[in-house]
């Protein structure tokens, strides 16, 4: 199974677990997951996540704004296998006037548009989640 399959899949499996207000979601434990895990969580649409007791999974702890209205509602992929989509750091705009955010995955990692921003740096935008 390819990498970017694998993350658009927990990244999926993290919109709909939010959909149906689910408290955590498990997930498959990769360095790329991780990395976007990170991420969110920095931008504040998870709460956290940890490995479960075997290593093979993560549990992500999922965040809601109130009792009807999670953070994670909606994704939107643009690189795919066969389609890759570049950005420079001049070309990164806000989504959804600030609301949501772009995983952009540059040198550095796996970085928000306002991190990529700060560290001045492009990549290859994986999606946008708001």
């Amino acid at each position: 199974m390819s990498v970017n399959y694998t993350l658009g899949d927990a990244l999926i499996k993290i919109k709909n677990a939010s959909a149906v207000f689910k408290k955590e979601v498990l997930l498959n434990n990769f360095k790329i997951i991780r990395a976007a895990l990170d991420a969110l969580k920095r931008a504040g649409f998870i709460e956290n996540y940890e490995e479960t007791e075997d290593k093979k999974q993560l549990r992500v702890r999922l965040k809601y704004r109130d009792k009807y209205t999670p953070y994670v509602g909606h994704v939107k992929f643009f690189s795919k296998p066969g389609r890759r989509l570049y950005v420079k750091v001049k070309e990164i705009t806000p989504v959804r006037s600030g609301v949501g955010v772009v995983l952009i995955s540059t040198p550095k990692g796996i970085l928000t548009s306002n991190e990529a921003k700060k560290e001045n740096v492009g990549g290859e935008i994986i999606c946008e989640i708001w």
